[in-house]
């Protein structure tokens, strides 16, 4: 600040964070290995729609299925999203070991849509994931939105259709006005786009209009901290 040496004064802005979570990429290649295997199972896979408050049902090939864990490609999956919520934990200053228990896929079309919610867990701190695996068309061609940025949603203009909102507290038309961080997100879904975030976090995806599939996978992991935690 300026001034006379008498009135000189040192600032400092204070910001308190009030969520972390993780964005990952997974490598194209990959994603179509886990799209393959989902693809063959697909119709043989428990139907897991009784546990889930997905409104997934305006199409005849809507379905939200669960996946085995025992299975090889699960497995394999539930392992390398384990390793980056890690870091998530890890980045608290905590040394956990991070372990799935649920896996599931979320098969969205024109019109589908999932409510606002959280996940639970089995232990005290847990995590859950949001893998993008297809994106149509209709949501591919809409502008990205920068962190905490909100949709410009005048004249009908559908900038967060199939979109997914994550939502950690009161959001309000006047939020910039009163100095207020943002407290929401909206991330565009994008093919091998992981996030990783708590799973208490509140998060919800706006339905879509035009062909195709949205196809996203979801994972919930236990925290177990270690004696070093």
């Amino acid at each position: 600040m300026s001034g006379s040496d008498e009135t000189e004064i040192a600032c400092k802005i204070v910001t308190k964070p009030a969520i972390h979570f993780i964005e990952a990429r997974l490598p194209l290649a990959y994603v179509a290995h886990i799209n393959h295997y989902i693809d063959e199972m697909r119709e043989k896979a428990e139907d897991y729609s009784g546990e889930l408050v997905g409104q997934i049902k305006r199409n005849r090939l809507s379905a939200q299925r669960k996946l085995d864990l025992d299975e090889e490609v699960p497995r394999n999956l539930g392992k390398v999203i384990a390793q980056v919520g890690t870091q998530l934990i890890q980045f608290h200053g905590l040394a956990p070991n991070v372990v799935p228990n649920d896996m599931w896929t979320i098969h969205s079309y024109e019109g589908d849509y999932n409510p606002l919610h959280d996940h639970g867990a089995h232990t005290l701190i847990g995590l859950s994931s949001i893998l993008y695996l297809k994106v149509p068309e209709a949501i591919a061609t809409k502008p990205t939105l920068e962190s905490g940025q909100t949709p410009n949603l005048a004249m009908a203009s559908g900038a967060c259709d199939g979109f997914t909102q994550l939502q950690w507290g009161a959001n309000g038309m006047m939020d910039l006005s009163l100095l207020r961080l943002p407290t929401q997100q909206y991330v565009k879904p994008e093919p091998g786009k992981l996030l990783v975030f708590p799973n208490w976090l509140l998060h919800r995806v706006e339905p879509f209009f035009g062909e195709g599939e949205r196809r996203t996978l979801s994972c919930n992991m236990d925290v177990f901290l270690t004696d070093g935690g």
